[in-house]
C-alpha cells in the first residue's frame, strides 16, 4: 500500500488487461470491415441488379414501342337546310399495338361537338363521346378489315331547341384502304354499325365512312 491508501495492480494483471483491450479493439475493427466488405458487395449486387433490371426493361420498352402506330381524324362539317343550320367539329385518336405483323389491337376514342341553329330559337350545342377498342387485319397490302366495339354519348336534337341525352353500345364492322406503307399516311374506311341498323327509332344511316391519318401502319 502506498501514501495515497491505494493498492498497486501486480504486472501480471496489468498485461493481460492490456491484453484484452487489445482484442476488443481487433475484434472492433474486424467487425467493422466485415461490415463494410459485406455492404460493399451487396451495393455492388445491387447496381448489378438494377443495372441488368433497367437493360431488360429497356430491351422491353423498346420492344414494345417498335409495335405500335398511332391514327386520328379530324372531322369538320357544315350544311344548312329550311331555315336550319349546323356546323360541327371532331376527332378521333387512335392506337395500334401489333400482335402479328398483319394483326392489331388498340383503343379509339372520338369527341365531336356541333352547333345546331334553328330560326327563332338560340343555338343548341350537341356533343358525343365514344371510347372503344378495335382489332384490325392487314389484308394484302394497305387492304384491312376491322372491327370494332364501343360505347357511345351523344345528344340529338329534338327541335325548338330541345336535346335529348342517349347512350348506345356500338358494333362496327368495315374496311379501308392505307396508304402509309409503314410509314406516315392517309387512310379512308367503311363502317357498317349494327347498332344503329337494329334501332327502329334512330333516323341515322348505319353506314358511315372516316378518313384518318397514320404513322407506322
Amino acid at each position: 500500500m502506498n501514501g495515497a491508501g491505494k493498492i498497486q495492480r501486480p504486472s501480471e494483471v496489468n498485461v493481460f488487461i492490456n491484453i484484452m483491450k487489445i482484442n476488443k479493439l481487433w475484434v472492433f475493427v474486424t467487425l467493422v470491415c466485415f461490415f463494410l466488405g459485406a455492404a460493399t458487395v451487396a451495393s455492388a449486387q445491387s447496381r448489378s441488379s438494377s443495372s441488368k433490371s433497367k437493360k431488360k426493361k429497356s430491351k422491353e420498352d423498346v420492344s414494345f414501342v417498335s409495335k405500335l402506330w398511332y391514327g386520328g381524324g379530324v372531322n369538320l362539317g357544315a350544311g344548312a337546310f329550311n331555315g336550319t343550320s349546323l356546323f360541327s367539329f371532331g376527332i378521333s385518336p387512335m392506337v395500334g399495338y401489333k400482335i402479328l405483323p398483319a394483326l392489331s389491337v388498340g383503343p379509339r376514342v372520338s369527341f365531336s361537338i356541333a352547333s345546331l341553329k334553328e330560326a327563332g330559337f338560340k343555338a343548341t350545342a350537341l356533343y358525343t363521346i365514344e371510347t372503344g377498342a378495335f382489332v384490325r387485319v392487314k389484308v394484302f397490302r394497305g387492304l384491312f378489315l376491322q372491327g370494332e366495339v364501343s360505347n357511345e354519348w351523344r345528344q340529338d336534337p329534338l327541335g325548338f331547341g330541345e336535346k335529348v341525352n342517349i347512350t348506345r353500345f356500338n358494333q362496327y364492322l368495315g374496311g379501308g384502304w392505307n396508304f402509309g406503307n409503314g410509314g406516315w399516311g392517309q387512310e379512308i374506311g367503311i363502317f357498317y354499325n349494327f347498332a344503329i341498323a337494329n334501332d327502329i327509332n334512330s333516323f341515322q344511316q348505319p353506314f358511315g365512312y372516316r378518313i384518318a391519318f397514320t404513322h407506322r401502319f
